[in-house]
C-alpha cells in the first residue's frame, strides 16, 4: 500500500494494515529511537517478550523467595537449628546484595539479553545441584550462587522489555511483569503442597532423596525455561544504538517489524538515533569504567532523581518484604491461636500470647529424629499463601490499567497502606486485623511503578546500573528490616506496625516530588 510513497509507512495493527504519515525527514529514513520503535508496531514480538519477561520474574521470585518453603520442608532432614535456619534463609539477600552492582555494570556494558541468558543458565545449574545438598552448609552455598545469578532479572528484564516496547504500553508492561512477583507465591505454594503430599525416600549418591529435594528441583525448572526462551529474542535495539552498533539496531527493529506482522519491503528505517545523544562504546573492564558508570548517577542533573527513587525503593521494600518474608509464621500464629484466643483479642495480641508456645513448638520440630522426618508444612499456611499471592496478582494486574497515572497511583497506594498499618491492631478483633495487614502489604503494588521510573528517567547507558543499585538498596533494607521485625513482632508488634506506617507515610510525601506523568509521556 505504501510501496510507491516514501512519505508513508505501513504498520499492521490488529490484523489490518494502517497507513501512517511519517515525519517530515522520512526522505532520509532517519528517525529518533521512540519514533522508530513506534513504527515496528505492537504485536507478536512484544507479546512474546512480555510473557518471557514474566517467566523470568517468576523464575527469579521462585528461586529467591521460594527458598523459605524449601527450608521449612528440609528442616528435619538436615537437622537444622534456628540459627542455621536464619543463616540459610538470608542467603538470597546476600547473593542479591553482592551481585546487584556487577549486574548493573554488565547490563549497561554488555547487553540486557546476554546478561539474562548467562545469569538464568548459571542460576538453573546451581539451583538444580542444590537439590542434592548433603547438608545445610552446601545448600546455603549453592542457593547463594543461585540467587546471586537470578538477581540479574531485577534490572535487566525491565530494561530489555522497556526498550522494546513503545511509550504507550511501557508503563503498563512494567506493572504487568511486576505482577509476576505477586503470582509467584501462589505457584510455589501449590507446587509445595502437591510435592510434599508425596511419601517416598530412597538413596541417591549416598543422599536420602525425599520430597523436599524434588520440590527444589521443580522450583529450579522455570530458570532453565527462561534461559531457553531468551534465545528467540534479539538484544535491545536501543542498547545496540547506544553503543554505536547502529546497523545491528536497525536489523533488530526490522525483525520486530516483520514478526509483528508487517511486510519487510515496507520497512522505512535506514538510520536510528537517540534523542538523549548518549553513546557509550563498550570497553574493557576496569575500575575506572565502573566509576565512570556510577558517578553520574550521584551528580547533577541525575542526583535528585537517584536519591528520590532510592528512597522510595527503600520505603516500599522495608515496609513490605520485612513483613512478607515472615508471612508463613504470621499465618501459622493466626490459624493456631485464633480459635483459642480470648474474646476481643487483637491482631498483635495473638503474637504476644503465643510467642513462647510457638518457640517451643519450633524447637521440638527441629530436633526430630531425621529417620522419621515428616512434612512440617501446614495445609492452612499453603492455602493462605496461595490466596495472598493470587489476590495480589489480580490487584496488580488491575492497577496496571492505570499505568498512565503513575505519580498519583504511587501516592494513593502508600497512603492506603499506611492507614491500614495504623488500623491493624485497633479494630478490636483479629480477623479484621489480618485483613488490614494484607492491605498494608499492598505496598508491593508500588514496586513496578518505581521500577518503570528507572527506565524512563535515565539515559540508556545508565538504566541497568541505576536499577541494579536500586535493587541493592531494596535488598539491604529488606535484609535489615527482616531481622528487626522478626525480633519485634512477638512483644512489640504494635510498635513495628506503627513504625512501618510512619515510613510509608514519608514515602507518600516523597512521591509528591516525582515528575508529573504528562512530563514523562509527552
Amino acid at each position: 500500500m505504501a510501496k510507491n510513497n516514501k512519505m508513508k509507512y505501513v504498520v499492521n495493527q490488529k490484523g489490518r494494515d494502517i497507513e501512517i504519515s511519517a515525519p517530515k525527514y522520512n526522505e532520509k529514513a532517519s528517525y529518533n529511537y521512540e519514533e522508530a520503535l513506534e513504527m515496528t508496531g505492537h504485536g507478536k514480538y512484544n507479546y512474546m517478550l512480555l510473557w518471557t519477561c514474566f517467566l523470568i520474574i517468576v523464575a527469579m521470585g521462585t528461586d529467591i523467595f521460594g527458598l523459605g518453603i524449601v527450608v521449612t520442608a528440609a528442616t528435619c532432614d538436615l537437622n537444622m537449628t534456628l540459627n542455621q535456619i536464619g543463616i540459610l534463609s538470608s542467603m538470597p539477600f546476600a547473593g542479591i546484595i553482592l551481585m546487584s552492582y556487577p549486574w548493573g555494570y554488565l547490563s549497561d556494558m554488555r547487553g540486557r539479553r546476554l546478561v539474562l541468558m548467562y545469569a538464568m543458565c548459571c542460576s538453573f545449574i546451581s539451583a538444580t545441584l542444590s537439590s542434592l545438598s548433603p547438608n545445610w552448609q552446601v545448600l546455603a552455598a549453592l542457593r547463594f550462587i543461585s540467587s546471586a545469578m537470578s538477581s540479574a532479572a531485577e534490572s535487566a528484564t525491565y530494561a530489555l522489555l522497556g526498550e522494546c516496547c513503545s511509550s504507550k504500553v511501557r508503563a503498563k508492561y512494567m506493572l504487568l511483569i511486576t505482577s509476576a512477583l505477586m503470582l509467584t507465591p501462589t505457584l510455589y505454594y501449590i507446587t509445595a503442597y502437591l510435592t510434599m503430599k508425596l511419601d517416598f525416600s530412597f538413596y541417591l549418591l549416598g543422599i536420602a532423596y525425599r520430597p523436599w529435594r524434588l520440590l527444589t528441583l521443580f522450583m529450579a525448572l522455570p530458570l532453565g525455561m527462561a534461559a531457553l526462551c531468551l534465545w528467540y529474542f534479539s538484544e535491545s535495539p536501543k542498547f545496540l544504538a547506544n553503543i554505536g552498533q547502529e546497523e545491528e539496531a536497525v536489523k533488530v527493529l526490522k525483525r520486530m517489524y516483520v514478526v509483528n506482522g508487517n511486510n519487510e519491503n515496507n520497512f522505512p528505517i535506514k538510520r536510528v538515533f537517540l534523542e538523549d545523544g548518549n553513546k557509550e562504546i563498550v570497553g574493557e573492564f576496569s575500575f575506572r569504567s565502573l566509576w565512570v558508570q556510577i558517578a553520574p548517577l550521584f551528580q547533577s542533573p541525575l542526583l535528585f532523581k537517584t536519591m528520590l527513587l532510592f528512597y522510595l525503593t527503600f520505603v516500599t521494600y522495608i515496609a513490605n518484604n520485612s513483613f512478607a518474608i515472615i508471612l508463613p509464621t504470621i499465618l501459622n500464629i493466626f490459624f493456631t491461636s485464633y480459635t483459642t484466643s480470648v474474646a476481643g483479642a487483637s491482631f498483635c495480641d495473638l503474637f504476644q500470647l503465643t510467642n513462647t508456645t510457638e518457640t517451643q513448638n519450633i524447637d521440638l520440630t527441629i530436633h526430630q529424629d531425621t529417620s522419621k522426618c515428616t512434612n512440617p508444612i501446614e495445609d492452612n499456611t499453603i492455602w493462605a499463601g496461595c490466596a495472598h499471592g493470587l489476590s495480589f496478582f489480580l490487584l496488580n494486574a488491575l492497577i496496571s490499567q492505570c499505568a498512565s497515572k503513575r505519580k498519583i497511583l504511587t501516592i494513593i497506594i502508600l497512603l492506603i497502606a499506611a492507614a491500614a498499618a495504623i488500623a491493624t491492631d485497633n479494630t478490636g478483633e483479629a480477623v479484621s486485623g489480618l485483613v488490614l495487614f494484607y492491605v498494608f502489604l499492598t505496598t508491593a503494588m508500588a514496586f513496578g511503578v518505581i521500577s518503570s521510573y528507572f527506565v524512563d528517567l535515565y539515559p540508556t547507558s545508565y538504566r541497568g546500573m541505576v536499577a541494579c543499585l536500586g535493587m541493592m538498596v531494596a535488598r539491604l533494607s529488606a535484609f535489615a528490616g527482616t531481622n528487626i521485625i522478626s525480633g519485634a513482632m512477638g512483644n512489640h508488634c504494635s510498635t513495628a506496625l506503627y513504625s512501618g506506617a510512619g515510613i510509608v507515610l514519608s514515602g507518600a510525601l516523597a512521591a509528591m516530588f516525582l515528575p508529573s506523568d504528562n512530563q514523562i509521556f509527552n
